[in-house]
């Protein structure tokens, strides 16, 4: 009989969920309870499913980490992949009504990621109370054409709160994603009145960006649905190095049935439907993608 090189002291292997990010470190949540563990070589994100040891003086050590159902992750600057979240059922792309104004190629752009990860969609417009514009409003419901639920929301009145939530109990966990200073964490404390959710803070008078005021990622457990919040961003390119690619799952752009079936639909293409067939906002917003996609894979080789 071959006996077993484990000790009966050996920690057992557990399994559990990232739920938030720590550093160099993370918080998992098992069956049981939850843990700080550190990485131990292992790269994770919010929403990862791992397998832990749980070590002497209390938290724990990653030692694998689960197949992804899905990944949202970004190109940055030169050219490296960051990834963002894992396994994840959808987006809420937050868009400020004013203070910062909706920036649209960055609303695009989760729309094209979330098209290749298979994920649901659903814009949630803040700051409602401030008054939109007529022509962003149009464009925000241009948008809802294309597989996506716009609610207009105000946290200081709570306006669409309500009806926000309801629409929140399929798939999740929800990532609530978008540009610094459109009030994703304000909107968030609405949703959790009695949970301390971080601080916030006013968009800066200086150049009316939004300031970073979320450092970490955190899934947080409402009432029969998840969100997971992250830090606030000024840019994001979805992971895509192949022009076609871009094309196929840009909204307003897919399906475009041009005379040529290679056609990117860059200017002045001899032929070329586009300009005829496609939203002009919607076409500038996809070829101002496409020339920076070009440029940077240029800088590659």
């Amino acid at each position: 009989m071959v006996k077993s090189s484990k000790s009966k002291d050996s920690p057992e292997a557990i399994k559990g969920r990232v739920i938030e990010m720590l550093g160099r470190k993370v918080r998992v949540e098992t069956t049981t309870d939850s843990l700080v563990c550190h990485l131990a070589g292992n790269r994770v994100v919010i929403g990862d499913t791992v397998t832990l040891l749980r070590v002497q003086g209390g938290g724990g050590k990653i030692t694998a980490v689960g197949k992804r159902r899905n990944l949202l992750r970004r190109i940055v600057h030169g050219g490296r992949v960051q990834p963002l979240a894992a396994n994840l059922g959808g987006l809420l792309i937050t868009i400020a009504a004013q203070n910062p104004a909706p920036y649209l190629p960055l609303i695009d752009h989760y729309l094209v990621a979330a098209r290749l990860e298979g994920l649901r969609t659903i814009l949630v417009l803040t700051k409602i109370d401030l008054g939109i514009t007529p022509e962003h409003l149009a464009a925000l419901k241009l948008r809802e054409h294309f597989g996506c639920t716009l609610f207009a929301t105000s946290s200081t009145t709570g306006e669409g709160i309500a009806e926000l939530q309801a629409a929140l109990h399929e798939d999740g966990p929800w990532a609530l994603v978008g540009q610094s200073g459109v009030g994703k964490t304000t909107l968030l404390a609405a949703m959790l009145p009695d949970v301390a959710v971080g601080p916030t803070a006013a968009v800066s008078d200086r150049d009316g960006t939004g300031r970073h005021t979320t450092t970490r990622s955190r899934i947080f457990q409402l009432n029969g649905y998840e969100i997971a919040d992250s830090p606030g961003i000024r840019t994001f390119m979805p992971d895509i190095t192949d022009a076609r690619t871009l094309r196929d799952h840009y909204p307003g752009v897919c399906d475009i049935d041009c005379k040529y079936r290679d056609c990117l639909h860059q200017e002045d293409e001899d032929g070329c439907t586009a300009p005829i067939t496609a939203d002009p906002t919607l076409l500038a917003s996809y070829r101002h993608t496409l020339h920076a996609l070009i440029k940077h894979q240029q800088r590659r080789r």
